[in-house]
């Protein structure tokens, strides 16, 4: 929007115009009296818009799908106290995934607040809280301001550091009488000054790979999530391609790779494809490319995982590479991950893998079962087919948002090639996330189908949000698997519990779906057997759609408790016939380390 005079204009004002020009224009809100102003403010903008959800926590969710899909900060707007520490869940989600993304809260005035009163009560003002505090450690930046010229500031460096090295979560606390203040010609232009490219980090050693690679016979690269954030999974995969090297993927790498090639051998970790954990296992030299290998994909014992090879890792953040210091079999390089597309030549670095290694692996990937098949008894309703049906209906370019636990599982283990785009909030993993996750993507690509996957568990969390797919008409598929009650924890139990479903199943209840959809107005469809599935037609609008699964449907294949990553249940193959190269003892406790279990 531009301002014919900026007389007048205020705190408010900048916030609103800064948004417009640095963020995605659309921002996610409840309102409340400490941000009232802010809201105006976006609302007189014709520049901006903003969006009323039902819950802080979800506008924070939505906020965080914002940059997977527009490469924009998401921003959220929300009032002090329960408004600000609502926030927080969602916070945490773009915080543990490398999200940018800019969270203004409303605080009281100044001269209400405790700090103004020179005391330590726990709260003067209405509403009063130090969200600040609360947040520092799950934000790269949180402050609160005290005057224009402190917010001007506070907004720059709130976005610089939100998209720069390790990317993540920002907070900018802004009182009241801040909103109110207002703005000179000076202060109004230095924020919005544009702001300078940013340069790209540390380099990549390509000596040092070339000397890691030199005598590998099993060479295996791992594509991990950082190369999306630094926007180079596809030059990544290109030179594994013309390298001639396998590799394997991680969650978060997964959706943004070709999954058609030869090369590529799946994704690895407890929940892992049979044919990416056996190749880890048996690799020799592994570079692994932006990972945390953290205990989901090394499982509980990191001992255990491949401990016979040598593993260079190269990640942005220093402290993620501190984890290897005490491991003699890795070696680490700090570098920014984006250097890759500048630096890569495929045609001088790296030796041509090994024709046997590929070979092995091709023969490999025929003999290994899948184990998704033993997921339920046979006739009943296999999630995993579930999956894979709905997804081979989807239309061109769909956006695909998985929730967390078993639906998660069942979505990520099974997902084949196609041109969708799916996320989750990998790290934090909090229940209900794909809901308003699935609504910030439609908002944002109004033109691509958004499809949501959901257990009955997770609905539950966000289900207030239905009413904003239903307000601003978004014609989000929502799929429900649902097996009442919480799968992935029943399972633990099963293992460790001796089958106790305490607050699992005990204690634990959904709701009818069917009442609740027609509550809020959405199309509901119930379906129980892959063929309801396949011949399923869709109504225009929102619609839920209501799997119902078996109650005691599992995970499979999955790492149990003293597991290597290449013995997964269910336990179709002895450790002696799967063909490892390396002796394995029979448990990882043989080996140093913990067995400790995996959830």
């Amino acid at each position: 929007m531009k301002y014919e005079s900026l007389n007048g204009l205020t705190g408010a004002d900048l916030i609103s115009a800064f948004v417009e020009q640095h963020c995605h224009p659309s921002v996610f809100l409840v309102t409340g009296g400490a941000c009232a102003f802010i809201v105006d403010a976006l609302g007189r903008n014709v520049g901006t818009s903003y969006v009323c959800f039902q819950h802080e926590q979800a506008s924070a969710m939505a906020a965080d799908a914002v940059w997977r899909l527009t490469g924009k900060l998401g921003v959220t707007v929300s009032t002090s106290g329960p408004g600000s520490t609502n926030l927080i869940t969602g916070i945490a989600c773009s915080w543990f995934d490398s999200i940018p993304s800019l969270h203004i809260t409303g605080q009281v005035n100044d001269e209400e607040s405790r700090v103004a009163l020179g005391v330590k009560a726990r709260q003067v003002g209405f509403q009063e809280t130090d969200i600040v505090s609360m947040v520092t450690s799950i934000t790269k930046y949180a402050i609160q301001v005290h005057s224009v010229d402190e917010l001007a500031d506070a907004l720059r460096e709130a976005v610089t550091i939100a998209k720069s090295h390790r990317m993540g979560p920002v907070l900018v606390d802004v009182p009241m009488n801040v909103q109110k203040q207002v703005v000179s010609d000076a202060i109004w232009n230095r924020t919005m000054a544009p702001f300078t490219s940013s340069t790209v980090g540390a380099a990549i050693d390509w000596q040092q790979i070339d000397l890691f690679f030199s005598e590998a016979e099993r060479p295996l690269v791992i594509i991990g999530g950082g190369t999306f954030l630094a926007g180079v999974t596809k030059n990544t995969q290109k030179w594994c391609e013309d390298n001639g090297f396998p590799y394997v993927a991680t969650w978060s790498s997964l959706p943004h790779l070709d999954r058609s090639t030869s090369l590529y051998c799946g994704s690895q970790g407890v929940y892992g494809s049979r044919l990416a954990n056996w190749a880890v296992q048996s690799a020799d030299r592994i570079l692994v490319l932006g990972s945390r290998l953290d205990n989901r994909q090394r499982t509980g014992n990191p001992a255990a995982y491949a401990p016979y090879a040598k593993l260079l890792v190269l990640d942005v953040d220093p402290e993620e590479l501190a984890k290897y210091r005490s491991n003699e079999n890795y070696e680490v390089q700090s570098v920014d991950l984006s250097s890759w597309a500048i630096q890569i030549s495929p045609s001088t670095h790296l030796p041509k893998s090994r024709s046997a290694w590929t070979d092995t692996l091709a023969s490999r990937r025929l003999d290994l079962d899948s184990g998704t098949s033993a997921s339920v008894k046979e006739g009943e309703l296999n999630p995993y087919q579930a999956v894979a049906a709905f997804q081979r209906n989807f239309p061109n370019n769909c956006i695909v948002v998985a929730d967390t636990g078993a639906n998660l599982c069942w979505v990520y283990q099974v997902y084949g090639p196609d041109d969708s785009f799916l996320f989750t909030a990998a790290g934090n993993s909090s229940m209900g996330y794909s809901l308003p996750a699935a609504i910030g993507a439609k908002l944002v690509r109004p033109g691509s189908p958004v499809w949501c996957f959901i257990g009955d568990g997770g609905l539950q969390m966000n289900v207030q949000e239905l009413q904003t797919i239903v307000h601003y008409g978004l014609d989000i598929v929502i799929v429900i698997l649902n097996n009442r009650g919480y799968g992935i924890i029943k399972q633990f139990q099963d293992a460790y519990f001796e089958g106790r479903h305490e607050a699992t199943g005990h204690g634990y209840s959904a709701p009818d779906f069917g009442a609740i959809a027609s509550a809020y107005g959405i199309s509901y469809r119930q379906v129980t057997s892959l063929e309801e599935i396949e011949s399923l037609e869709l109504p225009v609008g929102p619609v839920m759609i209501d799997v119902i699964l078996p109650e005691g449907a599992l995970i499979t294949p999955k790492i149990e408790m003293d597991r290597f990553l290449h013995d997964q249940f269910p336990y179709t193959t002895k450790i002696s016939d799967l063909g490892l190269p390396f002796a394995y003892p029979t448990r990882p406790s043989e080996l140093s380390g913990t067995a400790g279990p995996t959830a």
